[in-house]
């Protein structure tokens, strides 16, 4: 019975650890495809836009997964992503203000102004992506 015990939790352990190991190939991936696309020098604001969306993309991915793997946990990590989303949400709305007063002032948002409100969503969105994959490998 212990064997069956112990064969059952290092199933599920490795199963868990397949699945994370397939998040970081994932990110490595979409990281460097992003930063070739950045050292292209070329269509600098799209790529910025479409790193954003492939990173929110896999954030739901990680999220679904924690979900459905941790399921003891679940509203603890509904909670949590939430309040995560919130947090953003408020982050990139100051921004965006701050992006108001520049139309106010010359009319339109430069498109490296544009390019720093993706940045700035990216990269909060790469690290919980981080977060979740670690909250996977408990």
């Amino acid at each position: 019975m212990k064997k069956l015990l112990t064969l059952l939790a290092l199933s599920v352990l490795s199963c868990c650890s397949k699945e994370v190991n397939e998040y970081d190939i994932i990110l490595k991936k979409i990281d460097k495809s992003y930063q070739v696309k950045l050292d292209s020098g070329k269509f600098m604001l799209k790529t910025e836009r479409e790193y954003s969306i492939r990173l929110d993309s896999l954030m739901q991915k990680v999220y679904k997964n924690l979900l459905t793997t941790k399921k003891a946990k679940k509203h603890l990590i509904e909670i949590e992503q939430n309040k995560w989303s919130l947090q953003r949400k408020l982050k990139i709305e100051n921004i965006r203000k701050q992006n108001n007063k520049l139309i106010e002032e010359i009319g339109f948002i430069p498109n490296d102004v544009k390019l720093l409100l993706y940045n700035e969503k990216s990269q909060a969105t790469r690290k919980r992506v981080l977060e979740l994959i670690n909250q996977l490998q408990k």
